[in-house]
């Protein structure tokens, strides 16, 4: 790619045979190689290369290439052997100080360190090595780009982040990397009447990558600030978080058009297409978006909340601006779009406090005392765990049933979201050692059989099986 002079002209090409082969840098074997590419003829390249191997010195800046490949590889194996027969306890006590994630490659640092030296003692000899510094330029940023991921978890964005600074760095090294932009700004894409060029898009894909990690670490921080806030209710708190989250993204996003040289009013139309599809495609999204706002500021549903909508019984983890989070008893964590919260029924057992009534139905017998089994029953759920003293427990005689007496005992408890059932249990367990202790007899059912046989003999044989039964017994 031919540099574009600052008039608009374009340099003449570059004739192989009266560039200084010991002094050529990386560039110049490249602008060869494009010029022979752009021109269609081979023929500049052989010369060029004819010129270039019967030179010493770049056979020499080859040759010094190597060196530092080698010696890095030999210490490296060395200093791997001694590390693993323990001859080198200082640095193993300073793996342990230093949290190290990867396995430690001493391979690259001798190879940067072994190149540098190569280079100094090479231009101390003399020698101008072109090849041997840009390489060493390359693995030395490589190794300092990279770095980072040995002492911190090295997720995927920041892999290609780190992949897009090394080849932007290798550009800048061989010198290409002012011809790609000028080569970028001169090829625009058309959208319409709309026309961006490469370079502005990349620009402004970047721009938006780095404001959305900024909008999002902001986000979480002044979250934290938020959640820290005991005055504020938690509906408050997640409707400002979310505010601010959107706010961020929002102004991330309009900076980033703004770096790309698109106007506001250019999007006009797209605009226009994006509500026309809000109002057939993405209904329910939406619709879930303005729900959840409702949500937020109508105060009917807050995380913590113990709710109970169609079969699903919980408590709320997070209200998000599309779904709450409601986890179940079992653990399971049920994403419920917020408009089931607004078209359906939903019953709160926390809205106004979290005091909550648990009914617990039992029977007696009817030869028990009804009035020592009111006093032992309540005292019972008295004794239970988690069970408040205000409102004290209260049992109630419900009905005279067939062959039980029913009485449903009441309590109350404030912390509905540990759940009733194991409650419920431990209330019952109580009541049935406290009954067992105190006489109280537990009710089961009770039939009397009538048999009607017409055989006389049949019926004779029957009856004095019977009488031996009894007899035997």
């Amino acid at each position: 790619m031919p540099e574009t002079a600052p008039n608009g002209t374009v340099p003449p090409p570059l004739d192989p045979g009266s560039i200084d082969i010991t002094r050529a840098e990386p560039k110049t074997y490249l602008e060869v190689i494009f010029q022979s590419i752009k021109n269609h003829d081979p023929e500049i390249i052989k010369v060029w290369a004819g010129h270039v191997v019967e030179t010493k010195e770049f056979w020499i800046d080859l040759g010094l290439i190597v060196v530092p490949l080698i010696l890095a590889w030999i210490f490296s194996c060395l200093f791997n052997r001694a590390f693993d027969t323990g001859k080198l306890p200082s640095f193993a006590a300073l793996r342990k100080k230093i949290f190290i994630r990867q396995q430690f490659k001493p391979y690259r640092i001798f190879l940067v360190l072994f190149s540098w030296l190569t280079l100094l003692l090479a231009n101390s000899a003399g020698f101008h090595c072109p090849f041997l510094r840009t390489f060493t330029l390359i693995v030395t940023l490589f190794f300092l780009i990279y770095l980072p991921s040995v002492f911190i978890e090295w997720k995927s964005w920041m892999r290609v982040i780190s992949a897009l600074m090394l080849i932007a760095a290798v550009l800048q090294i061989l010198g290409l990397l002012d011809d790609l932009i000028g080569f970028l700004n001169q090829h625009p894409i058309e959208f319409g009447s709309l026309k961006l060029s490469l370079m502005a898009i990349i620009k402004g894909l970047l721009t938006l990558f780095i404001l959305f990690w900024l909008a999002g670490l902001f986000s979480r921080l002044i979250s934290e600030k938020i959640a820290s806030a005991n005055d504020l209710s938690p509906n408050v708190k997640v409707l400002l978080r979310k505010s601010i989250s959107i706010g961020l993204y929002t102004t991330a996003s309009l900076l980033a058009l703004a770096v790309m040289g698109i106007k506001i009013t250019a999007l006009a139309v797209f605009g226009g297409a994006f509500g026309l599809g809000i109002g057939f495609g993405l209904q329910k999204v939406i619709s879930n978006l303005v729900s959840g706002f409702i949500l937020l500021l109508d105060k009917s549903v807050k995380p913590g909340d113990v709710i109970e909508i169609g079969n699903t019984y919980g408590w709320i983890n997070s209200l998000n601006l599309r779904y709450a989070s409601v986890i179940t008893r079992d653990n399971k964590e049920h994403l419920i779009p917020n408009e089931d919260f607004i078209t359906n029924p939903v019953i709160n057992w926390t809205y106004s406090n979290k005091i909550l009534r648990v009914r617990v139905p039992f029977g007696i017998s009817y030869q028990s005392d009804i009035h020592l089994a009111t006093k032992l029953a309540e005292e019972s759920a008295a004794a239970t765990d988690r069970v408040v003293e205000n409102p004290p427990p209260r049992c109630i005689l419900e009905d005279f049933a067939e062959s039980s007496i029913q009485f449903e005992l009441r309590f109350f408890i404030e912390d509905p979201q540990n759940g009733v059932g194991i409650l419920r249990s431990e209330v019952l367990k109580r009541i049935w050692d406290t009954f067992a202790e105190n006489d109280i007899k537990f009710p089961f059912p009770q039939r009397d059989v009538h048999l009607r046989i017409a055989d006389p003999v049949l019926r004779d044989h029957i009856v004095d099986s019977l009488n031996d039964d009894e007899k035997s017994e």
